[in-house]
């Protein structure tokens, strides 16, 4: 379980790296929405305005990023085993049925939020999915050796699951 534990450990290192920066880009749009130099000069500046709408787009991603630190924080890490079903907490390794189409394996993380958060772990590049996307919904239930189909540049590939951790 220790490694699972490195796991949370980098997305929520992850999390908190874009956490810093989208509340320092919130800190900055609203210093801007409420300078005095961007007080409208005519109908037409709408420069306050903008950034206004910019500040609360950054507030509600800071929002966001903290509760997804909370979902990570307090989600159990299962330990899955040969026999286990794919559910939340499941690293799978994805590999191509068919060799001649792009042979590369594919890792993917189900987490509860954060989908599409690219991490490093283990030397291995992982991407966050969740149960809410597609391929989540998909992989949900499924077992080794279980194929899913995913749709790259409107081409299905059929992919084993090759590995569930």
């Amino acid at each position: 379980m220790a490694n699972k534990e490195s796991l949370r450990q980098t997305i929520i290192d992850a999390l908190a790296q874009d956490l810093s920066t989208a509340s320092n880009a919130a800190d900055t749009a609203r210093a801007t929405a409420t300078s005095k130099e961007t007080v409208a000069e005519n109908k037409y500046d709408t420069f306050g305005l903008e950034a206004s709408y910019l500040a609360h787009g950054q507030s509600i991603r800071v929002e966001e990023l903290q509760h997804a630190i909370d979902h990570y924080t307090s989600l159990p890490f299962k330990a899955f085993g040969e026999d286990d079903e794919i559910e939340l907490s499941a690293t799978i390794a994805l590999i191509p049925t068919d060799n001649n189409k792009n042979g590369n394996e594919k890792v993917f993380f189900i987490g509860p939020a954060a989908g599409g958060l690219k991490i490093h772990w283990n030397n291995t590049d992982i991407m966050v999915i969740t149960t809410g996307t597609p391929l989540g919904r998909q992989l949900l239930g499924k077992q080794l050796d279980d194929v899913v189909t995913l749709i790259v540049n409107h081409n299905p590939i059929e992919y084993e699951i090759i590995a569930i951790y």
